[in-house]
């Protein structure tokens, strides 16, 4: 079945999209692994199971975080509710608005944004965006142009428009404005979709926080389902989040609100205490 698409600034209802798994698990084939393989060891240990038995719900207007230490499959889980890894893969079920997801069709809809930042350091920022959106959107020039312009002033980078990305080795824009052309890059088409992995790895609490922000307002106003991994958050960026996903060697051991969570933890405290 083929998901419905919307154009960016169609004028229309746009699509809103909930995504939901059911007793996922992901486990190693078992197969050597290209490292491994070196030492004629196999990938499959002790625990083979990367995901485990994962129910979990992002709905529409809302940003879901999936948290917890490294190895527990935050990474994973995302590529597999974005459709990088397809559902065929898995065991359990992935869901789009309560049907089974079409991972080739959920990608076109979708933005998926991965860690490792893939910029042309030569390029400016709206040179970037505006090679995006000539490859993403169907209309003419002036379009495409019109449309990165609007996530210029977004994203606020109309300050930088003109600037080169840069490289370690060549000045350029700084790692806050480099996660946020990566974020541009994936919302040219306008998803109604959002998934981000690490949005905030390497940076400083400043611009991790503006970060955050401006996905919270992306969800809330543009109704867009946001997904993102997230490592050691701070406590203001923590509050921002309407559902923690809380992983840990593949389990969940929360799925809710921040509150929830508090509620919870005070619980076992006092149970322990």
């Amino acid at each position: 079945m083929e998901l419905p698409r919307t154009a960016p600034n169609s004028g229309g209802l746009r699509t809103r999209y909930t995504i939901e798994t059911k007793n996922l698990s992901y486990k190693l084939c078992g197969q050597i692994d290209g490292l491994n393989w070196l030492f004629w060891k196999k990938t499959a240990g002790d625990n083979p199971y990367i995901l485990r038995n994962v129910n979990c719900e992002a709905r529409p207007g809302e940003m879901m975080a999936i948290a917890g230490p490294s190895g527990a499959g935050k990474s994973t889980l995302l590529e597999v509710l974005a459709g990088v890894i397809p559902p065929n893969r898995v065991s359990g079920e992935v869901l789009v608005n309560r049907q089974p997801m079409n991972a080739r069709y959920f990608r076109r809809l979708s933005g998926y944004v991965a860690q490792e930042e893939a910029l042309f350091p030569l390029l400016t920022v709206k040179e970037t965006l505006m090679y995006s959106a000539r490859l993403r959107l169907s209309g003419s020039f002036h379009t495409a142009a019109a449309r990165v312009q609007e996530l210029l002033k977004q994203l606020g980078l109309e300050h930088v428009a003109n600037v080169r990305i840069g490289s370690e080795s060549k000045r350029g824009i700084s790692g806050g404005e480099k996660r946020r052309v990566s974020v541009g890059v994936d919302l040219v088409h306008d998803p109604a979709v959002l998934l981000i992995d690490e949005p905030t790895s390497g940076l400083d609490s400043a611009s991790a926080l503006h970060i955050i922000f401006l996905l919270k307002s992306m969800a809330t106003k543009q109704g867009k389902t946001i997904v993102l991994t997230i490592h050691q958050p701070g406590f203001r960026i923590l509050e921002l989040f309407d559902k923690i996903l809380l992983l840990s060697n593949g389990s969940v051991h929360h799925h809710g609100s921040l509150h929830l969570l508090e509620q919870r933890l005070r619980f076992c405290w006092s149970f322990h205490s």
